[in-house]
């Protein structure tokens, strides 16, 4: 009997059996996180469920994190990490951030080299930011970041092409700055010496910008996960 079965019989009952599936699938994707970071593989594929436990794991060890893009600042709840720092180019989205308890700093992101002194933090994430750029400008972000990072580097990207110009989630007017300006493959990160995981079909018809873009029938996008280790002491 599954919990919504369950739940027409006994709510209380139904509740305890979803919140029981939650906690499995959690405790799963945090077992499966564990086992592609230890592992030696530069390439490894996972389920839509180790997003979240992968993003959480990559951050432990650190106390300082940049959030290069950061947007609304939602991104920072994702890494347990005690000083937070975002950085973006439209001053909007830093005026109507979500986290209160981050530093927001308006700076285009390939100011960060000269903005902040080599290792000046033990974190850099890069979450949906690198296809906002073109490839040549893509690449020296990824420099400057790991110029900035004491401990590691952490991004995620849509895997190959997410046409994506004339929208802004947020309505915020930052049209221009969510453009998607170039893709990237496996090969593009693991040439840079990251180690990726393919989020097999992460993105799909749940995500409006998905929909805008290639249709709510069409198949699922997949997202890459790439981290590189810097060994840096930090500032």
């Amino acid at each position: 009997m599954n919990a919504r079965s369950l739940e027409k019989i006994s709510p209380a009952a139904g509740r305890f059996a979803r919140a029981a599936a939650r906690t499995v699938r959690t405790l799963g994707g945090y077992r499966e996180a564990h086992e592609v970071i230890a592992g030696t593989r530069a390439v490894t594929e996972a389920t839509p469920r180790v997003y979240f436990a992968l993003l959480r794991q990559l951050a432990r060890g650190s106390t300082t994190v940049l959030d290069v893009g950061t947007g609304l600042m939602d991104s920072l709840t994702l890494v347990p990490c005690r000083v937070k720092v975002g950085v973006d180019a439209h001053r909007p989205y830093l005026e109507h951030r979500r986290v209160r308890d981050a530093v927001p700093v308006h700076a285009n992101a390939l100011e960060i080299g000269s903005i902040f002194v080599p290792g000046a933090v033990d974190l850099v994430t890069m979450f949906d930011v690198l296809e906002h750029f073109e490839r040549a400008d893509g690449l020296e972000l990824l420099r400057q970041a790991e110029r900035v990072a004491a401990r590691r580097v952490v991004l995620i990207t849509p895997r190959g092409s997410f046409p994506q110009e004339g929208y802004d989630a947020f309505g915020l007017g930052g049209e221009d700055y969510q453009q998607h300006r170039s893709a990237w493959e496996v090969a593009d990160l693991t040439a840079c010496g990251y180690r990726v995981v393919v989020v097999k079909g992460f993105h799909d018809a749940r995500n409006e910008s998905f929909v805008r873009a290639f249709g709510a029938g069409a198949r699922p996008v997949d997202a890459l996960v790439a981290w590189k280790d810097v060994t840096r002491r930090r500032a």
